[in-house]
């Protein structure tokens, strides 16, 4: 019986010692837009979902805030590999706990104050528990697209009968 004991005891301490647990795991993602330079707080940012690519649990949420970049690195010198471009730019950072091997889907949504313009990105990767996706230029979606606003005619005109309407639009980079 003490021997059962012993060897029940030696199982049950082997099996809590390969117990899984989460690990914290840092992930700074950042939304350059397509030809120019990064989303930050002065278009409202870009809202941020991480989720479980293979369960579509919600891992983290959260909006891009900061500038947009510094001009001269972003759009006046050639790039190197390797070389981050985004120094100092807009990002969302989130830590998700994750226990094995994650495949994420990292979706962006924006311009948050130019909604008739935003537009929706997403990309999925592979994120291993411990293992931080912070240096550099982290985790870099690129956002096609360009913002448009309508100067005139204003939404509430209606036109009867028409055959030319006049159009008046701000259009510029995200």
């Amino acid at each position: 019986m003490r021997g059962k004991v012993s060897i029940l005891t030696l199982l049950a301490f082997l099996l809590m010692s390969c117990a899984v647990y989460a690990v914290p795991t840092h992930i700074t993602v950042k939304v350059k837009t397509k030809d120019a330079k990064f989303m930050g707080s002065s278009m409202g940012g870009a809202l941020v979902t991480i989720t479980n690519a293979d369960t579509g649990e919600l891992l983290a949420k959260g909006i891009t805030s900061g500038s947009t970049g510094n001009t001269k690195l972003i759009m006046k010198s050639p790039w190197t590999r390797g070389v981050p471009i985004s120094t100092g730019a807009a990002e969302f950072k989130a830590t998700i706990d994750i226990d094995e091997p994650t495949l994420v889907q990292v979706t962006a949504y924006g311009p948050l104050a130019q909604r008739q313009s935003a537009n929706r990105i997403s990309v999925t990767q592979w994120v291993v528990p411990g293992k931080d996706i912070t240096n550099g230029d982290a985790f870099m979606l690129e956002m096609p697209g360009l913002v448009v606003d309508v100067l005139s005619p204003p939404t509430h005109i209606k036109y009867k009968g028409a055959t030319q309407v006049p159009i008046k639009v701000n259009v510029a980079m995200m």
